[in-house]
């Protein structure tokens, strides 16, 4: 508990020395090097709390009503604070490099003070003890968050996307105030280990209230609106930050919320498998339809946004049936997921934001050729893409073959509903893997790889150390992560048990054990590969020569494959889910002798955002607009409005049920 609070007052110095000397040099120091030193303190925290076989408590009085400032470390706050303490620390040394390219001249201390700020309310959600402090922390998350992501506030596509991330993070504050009313009401307290359901209200209820205040904030469908265009507004190491650890903070809320709510019902894990498996397959689909490669990378976090709630809903699906080794495979699978995903998805967002800045383009299609000017960046940003895609000996391969593993297990043993619903499971992960396969080769080929396509690609800078290193050590954990699964699944068992008691949390380590042989007889296979080339290539004659220009005596950049047309054989066929729409094709001039130029561009917006929410935001104007008709700026109306609420207010107060 020392750890954590030595983290939260460098995190806290860190804020306010940027905030007050923004405009002046010391105060990068005092923000950068603030969001350094909590970041390691807690990450001692955190490695403390996930060895420690008994939970700290803190407690001190605090003069906010129903209150007070009540802490808690144990194996589940440790798996969640691990992460944020080695991505936060690791997007501080980036972010103070890439902000003095980004910022042109201008202080980037506030920006600083906020990512001190995020830092610190991430910590404290997940260590309260009470659900008042859980609330305040989650909103000062929310508005940190939202001022990184308008940064760039003179864009006015970047205070939209701020907007609707302002507008959804409230409605999820809502439904959790609702949450924590709920449940307070019940146990008498807002202590959160000592929360119950009350008897009036559903748990079903309260199992609703949960997903949308937690689940909007993870990116599960249909509550994501807000990631694919939050993500990219914000700076790349904001945009990693929120993508690798800001989502899982979601997800550490259902895990820790849920088992509060009781026995869980078979629909539950029903739902949120659902969920899962349409955001997994529809957020690489849509990722494969995205020319911004911010935009990719988000959809992409909402794919595996999608993995992870698959896991959940395995995981209550076998509480419900009194399946231990199951639901210990599918927390593990979860859980370990959340890790995997937070390294890979860090190096990629930042890999391709040093890219876009020196670019000066995020579009894949002004990309192009940093394989061959920025050799190692990407090689380190292929093998993130590798990780991500789930090819074998990488982190992100040992979590979905667990969770594929465990849905296997159950179309086995389970019948009627279940096997049908174990069954499509398997069927989502597979579909999803084949897809992110192809949405990872499209974005290294068309990104990376190639001749440079623009003259600013061509000629655009390398990152200084302080943007490599993160780059080298997040590389290096996607390999370790992958070498040693056995091991990291048997570090999140104590927080599996937390959040499931009646599983066994033991299964997953010796699953995952004969995975740990992958790397090591991969890297042989590859030295051996390499040695029989270079062998065969000295005793064969080399010649080299043009490769067939399909006609074409002079070949430009412009001849490349587009990331539009790499993507055209998918995404015809995804054609009913995308709906691209085609903009700027104009008819060629059949009489002209000539051809003139065209113009064509394609796009696929975001179906649940259209389809969904704007059409139900629009009619929320639209009766409001009618409801002003009503309103009349009277004494009298306003005195029979003000009744009309006392009479309701005690109607409900009498109801039976309702008075203690």
């Amino acid at each position: 508990m020392t750890a954590l609070a030595i983290a939260v007052v460098c995190w806290a110095v860190g804020a306010c020395g940027a905030l007050l000397l923004r405009r002046y040099p010391v105060g990068v120091m005092f923000g950068g090097s603030g969001a350094i030193a909590g970041a390691a303190a807690a990450g001692f925290a955190g490695a403390l709390a996930l060895a420690a076989e008994v939970p700290q408590y803190w407690r001190a009085p605090w003069s906010m009503p129903a209150g007070m400032l009540a802490l808690r470390l144990d194996p589940l706050t440790a798996v969640f604070l691990l992460p944020l303490a080695a991505v936060g620390g690791l997007c501080a040394v980036y972010g103070v490099a890439y902000l003095r390219r980004h910022a042109n001249g201008r202080p980037i201390g506030g920006s600083l003070a906020a990512y001190n700020i995020l830092l610190l309310s991430m910590a404290l959600v997940v260590a309260a003890n009470d659900v008042v402090l859980l609330l305040v922390a989650w909103e000062l998350m929310t508005l940190s968050s939202w001022a990184l992501v308008v940064s760039d506030h003179d864009d006015s596509a970047v205070r939209a996307a701020g907007l609707q991330y302002l507008v959804a993070g409230h409605l999820a504050t809502a439904a959790l105030l609702l949450l924590g009313l709920f449940l307070g009401s019940g146990s008498g307290t807002f202590e959160i280990g000592a929360l119950s359901t009350p008897a009036m209200v559903p748990s079903g209820l309260l199992f609703g209230l949960a997903l949308i205040g937690f689940g909007t904030k993870a990116g599960i469908v249909p509550m994501h609106v807000w990631l694919p265009d939050a993500h990219p507004a914000a700076p790349s190491h904001v945009s990693a930050l929120m993508s690798a650890i800001m989502i899982t903070m979601g997800f550490y809320g259902l895990a820790r919320f849920i088992p509060l709510l009781g026995p869980p019902a078979s629909w539950w894990g029903y739902f949120l498998m659902i969920l899962g498996a349409l955001g997994a397959a529809g957020g690489v689909a849509f990722a494969l339809a995205q020319r911004d490669v911010k935009r990719v990378l988000a959809y992409s976090t909402v794919e595996n946004a999608g993995l992870v709630t698959l896991a959940v809903g395995v995981g209550l699906l076998a509480t419900a049936q009194g399946q231990p080794v199951l639901a210990g495979l599918a927390w593990t699978a979860a859980l370990l997921h959340l890790w995997n995903h937070a390294i890979a998805k860090a190096l990629l967002f930042l890999g391709f934001g040093a890219i876009a800045q020196g670019a000066r383009s995020r579009s894949l299609d002004a990309l192009g050729g940093f394989l061959r000017g920025w050799p190692f960046v990407g090689a380190l940003l292929c093998l993130g893409a590798a990780a991500m895609a789930a090819l074998p000996g990488l982190n992100i391969f040992t979590s979905e073959w667990l969770l594929l593993r465990g849905l296997l297990l159950g179309a086995v043993a389970g019948q009627g509903v279940a096997q049908v619903a174990f069954l499509g499971g398997v069927l989502a992960v597979a579909l999803t893997g084949g897809l992110a396969v192809a949405c990872f080769a499209r974005l290294v080929g068309v990104g990376l790889s190639g001749s440079a396509r623009t003259a600013e690609a061509e000629a655009a800078p390398r990152p200084n150390w302080a943007m490599v290193l993160p780059l080298l050590l997040f590389a290096a954990a996607c390999l370790l992560m992958g070498a040693i699964p056995s091991r990291a699944a048997a570090a999140l068992s104590a927080a599996v048990t937390t959040v499931a008691p009646a599983a066994d949390a033991h299964a997953a380590p010796t699953v995952l054990r004969p995975l740990g042989m992958v790397v090591p007889v991969l890297a042989v296979a590859t030295a051996l590969l390499f040695a029989l080339r270079g062998r065969a290539g000295r005793r064969s004659r080399q010649r080299q020569d043009a490769t067939w220009g399909c006609g074409y005596a002079a070949p430009t950049v412009a001849m490349q494959y587009t990331s539009t047309s790499f993507a055209e054989p998918l995404t015809r066929v995804l054609q009913p889910l995308l709906r691209a729409e085609v903009q700027g094709l104009v008819e060629p001039d059949r009489a002209a002798i000539w051809p003139r130029a065209r113009r064509w561009a394609s796009g696929a917006a975001d179906r649940v955002l259209v389809g969904l929410y704007l059409p139900l935001f629009a009619a929320i104007a639209r009766a409001g607009q009618r409801l002003r008709g009503y309103h009349q700026a009277r004494v009298t109306w306003s005195l029979l409005y003000i009744g009309a609420t006392v009479l309701a207010v005690l109607a409900l107060l009498f109801l039976p049920g309702v008075r203690r």
